[in-house]
């Protein structure tokens, strides 16, 4: 045994078939040499390459419910304390209501309301609902939109606001950008502002391209300065901030960005690649791009076949298009999928192509608003080694 456990080579290939970022933290507590190991940035790397970041759950906005509702998905008991914590993180904001904003790793972008005398005070927030104390950092609302000189000057501005947590996490546990994308019947303006000590104005664009957006806008932080948004007009609005630009993208052939439904949703890829997922009736396609224009299918998957023990209603259609199936959120790389079936939840992992009911909504009135992914906290966070502990 020591032969094997005395070997730095071989502990080091062991602890990397450990699987979840958990037992790694169970590892650094055995002694100094495992906790130098497992914490080093290279074994992380490794790690991390061979178990891409795994999901926990995800949290359900309704309507009809003060509070999202957490419900884990493909639950292990290595797991389950975990879990227990992300389902009570809301407990701690009784008497007020709470919406979640947007999701990333295991933090989220939160604003909780709390009426006093007919008026709703409300606070922003950024949350670690896995951390040991349930970490809630408050934080500014977003900013004002910043005056900007319009290429038509009689035309008025409509704005839409969309907060996200950074790709790359965030130093300071505060940090967030909030683009604010405004458009009139001519001009497409979009302003990133990003929280540092203050709200900073970043970079702004002005563009004379007629487009609409959905009601339910769909929009995808791609990194820090990049971002995609689905509009109307069936093409992908792409705003490149460090140039200052903003120019459009076909979506592939066949794809229709319906406004009526959820049934398109876009998935940041590995380096510069991008994905889109579609869906129509029951069949849901998921292609990539390299952002050279030219989209590649690389999943096809019938629904009906993958939901079959699930116990799923008869599927609808009409006039060929999806009728009671919408995307809700999507992993990276396009990992994984919320699918709303019919008033159903579904998580479907589309490398493995297994699906699993998350949820059924059943009370009267109860709509889904959206969902956000909860995954472990990658990387872990070692506890602090005591002074002069030797073992």
């Amino acid at each position: 045994m020591y032969s094997v456990l005395g070997n730095d080579d071989l502990l080091r290939e062991i602890l990397l078939s450990l699987g979840l970022p958990t037992s790694l933290l169970r590892a650094a507590l055995v002694c100094r040499r495992w906790y130098r190991l497992v914490s080093d940035p290279a074994f992380l790397r490794d790690f991390s390459d061979r178990h891409p970041p795994r999901i926990l759950g995800a949290y359900l906005n309704t309507d009809g419910r003060s509070h999202p509702r957490f419900f884990p998905v493909r639950p292990l008991p290595e797991l389950a304390a975990a879990a227990r914590r992300a389902g009570s993180f809301f407990d701690g904001f009784e008497g007020s209501s709470a919406f979640i904003h947007d999701s990333r790793g295991s933090r989220l972008l939160v604003t909780s309301f709390e009426d006093h005398y007919s008026q709703a005070d409300t606070t922003d927030l950024v949350c670690s609902p896995l951390s040991a104390v349930g970490n809630a950092v408050i934080v500014p609302p977003p900013p004002s939109a910043p005056q900007v000189q319009l290429i038509i000057p009689q035309e008025y501005i409509i704005y839409h606001y969309c907060e996200f947590l950074p790709v790359n996490g965030g130093g300071d546990g505060r940090s967030y950008f909030c683009v604010l994308i405004g458009f009139t019947r001519q001009e497409t303006i979009v302003h990133l502002c990003e929280l540092q000590d203050m709200w900073v104005v970043r970079a702004s664009s002005v563009a004379q391209l007629p487009v609409t957006l959905p009601p339910r806008m769909k929009v995808m932080l791609f990194d820090d300065s990049k971002f995609y948004i689905l509009v109307t007009i069936n093409k992908i609005l792409v705003c490149d901030f460090p140039s200052s630009s903003i120019s459009t993208m076909d979506v592939p052939d066949g794809v229709e960005n319906d406004d009526a439904s959820c049934s398109i949703r876009l998935s940041r890829g590995g380096g510069s690649g991008l994905f889109l997922i579609h869906v129509k009736e029951s069949l849901l396609r998921v292609f990539k791009t390299d952002n050279g224009g030219n989209w590649f299918l690389v999943h096809s998957i019938c629904l009906h076949e993958v939901c079959s023990n699930l116990g799923m209603a008869d599927w609808l259609s009409l006039n060929g298009h999806t009728h009671g199936v919408e995307i809700y959120a999507v992993g990276d790389n396009a990992k994984f999928v919320f699918l709303d079936l019919f008033g159903t939840i579904v998580f479907l992992d589309i490398t493995s192509k297994q699906a699993e009911k998350v949820y059924e909504m059943t009370q009267e009135g109860e709509a889904l608003v959206d969902i956000h992914a909860l995954m472990l906290t990658w990387p872990p966070i070692f506890p602090q080694l005591k002074e002069g502990y030797n073992q």
